[in-house]
């Protein structure tokens, strides 16, 4: 490791896991310790605020005091890596996975989930949605073959505990509320506001097809198998009417 590589990797070591190695590379003054320490201190405050602004719901559901307590543990376990501090949190709804004090509360995981989901489709690239006009002519043989690509926002989500009903009221619930009910919901901004939609099973069967690059033939078939009664063109009728699809790279 040359010299400048490893100054950078003991002033990380000292911001992110609280050693205090970078103050041997540091002018003595006799207030560089007090100073890394504010420089310390004010690092993890802005890498806080940007992770309850990402884990809103998780933050009601652990208080503050917990929620503070599971990013400063974090942090040290998984700095950030990414060039872009917004771009930092996917790694944590793994990390309480793993975490063995949140343990007995395995809803969390996929509540995390949600909110990094949801978080993260801000951010997403725009596309052009493709509108019901450019299905028009198809031969029924040629649509079942078609391949569609859901708009980069778009994120089909399941999970075996009520995700949706505790993300739309996190206040309301205690933990001995909680009871695992399967829930399927779909992030998406096909516009400028983020949607959260909760969706039939079949739904879900078929835009999570769609979303793993099947075809429309494959992914009807998909929610026909999680539900034959499904109603299939007027859930794929509507998600076309939104904005859901785009075309599939070739």
């Amino acid at each position: 490791m040359t010299g400048l590589a490893d100054i950078q990797a003991r002033f990380a070591a000292g911001v992110f896991q609280g050693s205090d190695a970078p103050l041997a590379d540091l002018v003595d003054d006799g207030r560089q310790a007090a100073r890394f320490a504010v420089y310390r201190n004010n690092t993890h405050a802005s890498i806080l605020d940007v992770l309850a602004d990402a884990f809103p719901t998780l933050q009601t559901l652990l208080g503050d005091r917990l929620f503070t307590r599971l990013v400063t543990a974090f942090i040290r376990n998984a700095p950030s890596r990414a060039n872009h501090l917004l771009d930092y949190g996917a790694e944590l709804p793994g990390f309480i996975a793993l975490s063995e004090p949140l343990a007995d509360r395995p809803w969390l995981v996929d509540v995390a989930r949600l909110d990094w989901t949801r978080n993260a489709a801000y951010a997403a690239a725009d596309a052009t949605p493709l509108g019901p006009s450019a299905l028009q002519g198809l031969t029924p043989e040629a649509l079942m073959d078609l391949r569609l690509s859901l708009i980069p926002s778009a994120v089909p989500l399941a999970s075996g505990w009520p995700v949706h009903a505790i993300w739309m009221n996190a206040a309301a619930f205690a933990d001995e509320q909680i009871r695992p009910r399967d829930e399927h919901v779909l992030v998406a901004r096909p516009g400028m506001q983020v949607e959260t939609l909760l969706l039939h099973p079949a739904e879900h069967a078929l835009l999570a097809a769609l979303h793993g690059c099947g075809s429309l033939g494959e992914a009807a078939m998909a929610a026909q198998e999680a539900d034959p009664s499904f109603d299939l063109m007027t859930a794929f009728a509507g998600h076309l009417s939104g904005g859901l699809f785009t075309a599939s790279e070739p």
